[in-house]
């Protein structure tokens, strides 16, 4: 069975029938196959006068890595899963399908992933953009990698005090220095670049 759309509630209807059988009370909706079917209702004779379901977002390739479909319900339109005891998994793209839905004994599983996210306060939430400490996310990253895999060395100055070195990935600079009086941090030096 179709989906169908009312277009005086601005409810858009999924039938179980419509949905792929996974067993066990779970079922999977193709949001790309969704969003191709909604387009076709649009095109209709019937829904040609009535405004757009959906905005739509194509993976994108960026610095060598894709980012996933994006498919967002807008203009008051809602989803109702048609209302029995079962689990819907939503694939094929990041959505706000479950946050436009009505409520009822479906449950309704996302996996929305997000690549980068939006910050407020900090701009445009990207890789240039402070985030914390006038720090972008870029530098932050330079860090937590140091720390995370690259070498440590520990000098002790004999005096009292330490010096603590943690290495970028490629082991050409110290990225992080910690200079350390009885466990106590008394300078930390940081080169980002």
């Amino acid at each position: 069975m179709a989906i169908s759309i009312n277009w005086t509630t601005k409810v858009i209807s999924v039938p179980q029938s419509y949905l792929t059988n996974l067993g066990g009370g779970v079922y999977e909706l193709d949001t790309d196959q969704f969003r191709l079917d909604l387009k076709n209702l649009e095109d209709s004779d019937e829904g040609m006068p009535f405004p757009t379901t959906h905005n739509h977002v194509a993976p994108i390739s960026l610095g060598g890595i894709t980012l996933g479909r994006v498919i967002e319900i807008i203009n008051g339109y809602t989803i109702t899963f048609e209302d029995l005891q079962y689990a819907v998994n939503l694939v094929g793209s990041n959505n706000n399908i479950s946050d436009v839905s009505n409520v009822n004994q479906v449950s309704i599983r996302s996996s929305n992933s997000a690549g980068l996210i939006q910050v407020s306060g900090g701009g445009g939430g990207g890789w240039t953009d402070p985030i914390e400490g006038g720090y972008t996310a870029e530098e932050l990253l330079r860090l937590v990698v140091a720390t995370v895999a690259g070498k440590s060395t520990v000098i002790d100055n004999g005096d009292g005090t330490k010096t603590i070195s943690f290495r970028d990935i490629d082991d050409t600079k110290n990225r992080i220095e910690v200079e350390l009086e009885n466990s106590e941090r008394t300078n930390v030096t940081l080169d980002l670049t």
